[in-house]
């Protein structure tokens, strides 16, 4: 039984900015970024 990698999203720096912009003026959660944008935890809570 192999496991499958989930395939790893990047992201740019104006991607980034807008997802911090959003919870700082919008008052997103970690799992509201992470659901709009795909992204897993760690990357969120690193943004």
């Amino acid at each position: 039984m192999s496991k499958q990698r989930k395939q790893r999203l990047s992201f740019t720096v104006e991607q980034k900015l807008d997802y911090a912009k959003l919870m700082v003026n919008e008052g997103y959660t970690y799992q509201q970024i992470m659901d709009v944008s795909g992204a897993g935890s760690t990357a969120t809570s690193r943004t």
